[in-house]
């Protein structure tokens, strides 16, 4: 199987949900003083929340683009790229610390994620 063909795929999916998460960090955090229903109908109204969601919607294509491709078995694992994405967000925008025993997490997902890669 010619996996490193999809790997672009595979980033731009990450990429995408990163930055997903981000637009609904960004969208959860200018309401979260509000409760209740309003806090919904103010969510469902707000730009960072709705980019959010219309991002997922294009990542969600590339997803299954990728499932009809490559096998889930496969496929699902190297969705641990989202998850190095993420916490480099997390550090580099919301500034968030980010400890030894996480990086250690981080190099076991690259690590897998390099054998998947290689396994023929």
């Amino acid at each position: 199987m010619a996996l490193v063909k999809w790997i672009p795929f595979f980033l731009a999916s990450a990429a995408l949900e990163t930055a997903t998460q981000v637009f609904l960090k960004k969208g959860a955090d200018v309401h979260s003083r509000t409760g209740g229903v309003r806090y919904y109908i103010k969510l469902l109204r707000n730009r960072w929340v709705v980019g959010g969601i219309l991002l997922y919607l294009v990542e969600m294509a590339i997803w299954i683009v990728l499932l009809a491709n490559i096998p889930l078995s496969i496929a699902f694992p190297f969705t641990g790229i989202q998850k190095i994405f993420m916490i480099a967000v997390a550090v580099l925008i919301f500034r968030e610390k980010v400890t030894g025993t996480e990086w250690l997490g981080i190099a076991t997902i690259s690590a897998g994620i390099l054998l998947i890669i290689s396994s023929p």
